[in-house]
């Protein structure tokens, strides 16, 4: 199987797909890289797609004290697996969680990126934020992972999605916990939802000088739009595309997959998607 060893003794998991220009995708707060499937089959006709299991998720180590867990060693981590396989430069791009490794990314090691594309991010965690993943953190401290995926699941889905699309939330169910051999673990939650907690580079993003998009759902309840506009407007030339309409969730990526695709494959291939915020 695929691993990297990335510094103090973690191994990831990866899966590579296609060829071409490098792309890393790195997902959300407890999810594996399973959760790429849609965008696996159109990113790897035109790029080399790298997807991983975060530390904490799926084959990847879950370190014993998961408050080892932030933003800046996950970040050290997804640069352990571009040194594994050789890759000097990529473009990534992370969903949640994922953005807030990407950005540390992008601050750590600019000329590493090609691209950065960051959805459903924020820059810093305020005390609403807080609050909101303490209710993700609170049902994996009492060791419940199917409450934690109930509860976590109206923060990311759309309420349409929710309540017309049954079928295809417990796919979801059984794809992250119940058919999956390598479920998540509380302690991994906790692990993610500390990372969560303590990220927070919104002063430094004025730094980042790698080509940049963000995006966000309007019906992203988990992070708010007026997150993702903070960091656009903070990072120099970043431009700002808002998913609309009823599926446009957290999970824009799995709701509405097609223009999620086409909108941020655009951007990989040099067009100018969304808007300046900045100026």
């Amino acid at each position: 199987m695929p691993f990297a060893d990335a510094p103090n003794g973690i191994r990831i998991y990866y899966e590579e797909h296609g060829s071409g220009e490098p792309v890393l995708l790195l997902m959300g707060t407890g999810a594996d890289h399973s959760f790429w499937g849609p965008q696996i089959e159109h990113y790897s006709k035109e790029f080399r797609l790298i997807i991983v299991d975060s530390r904490g998720t799926g084959q990847s180590t879950r370190p014993e004290d998961w408050r080892s867990c932030t933003p800046k060693a996950m970040a050290s981590d997804a640069f352990g697996v571009l040194d594994h396989l050789g890759v000097e430069r990529a473009h990534v791009g992370g969903l949640s969680l994922g953005s807030a490794v990407a950005q540390e990314m992008a601050l750590a090691a600019p000329e590493r990126l090609l691209s950065l594309s960051l959805h459903g991010t924020w820059g810093r965690s305020d005390e609403w934020f807080v609050r909101a993943i303490d209710t993700l953190a609170y049902p994996a401290e009492q060791g419940d992972v199917h409450k934690y995926l109930y509860f976590g699941l109206m923060w990311v889905l759309s309420p349409r999605f929710l309540a017309e699309c049954p079928a295809d939330v417990e796919q979801i169910v059984k794809t992250y916990i119940d058919d999956n051999p390598y479920p998540p673990s509380p302690e991994g939650i906790l692990g993610h939802t500390n990372a969560d907690k303590l990220h927070d580079t919104l002063a430094d993003l004025g730094r980042v000088g790698v080509r940049t998009l963000v995006t966000a759902g309007e019906m992203d309840c988990l992070v708010p739009p007026r997150y993702g506009e903070e960091v656009a407007r903070a990072i120099p030339g970043a431009r700002f595309h808002l998913f609309r309409g009823d599926f446009a969730s957290h999970c824009a990526c799995v709701e509405m997959a097609e223009e999620w695709n086409t909108t941020t494959l655009a951007f990989l291939h040099g067009e100018n998607v969304g808007i300046r915020l900045n100026g």
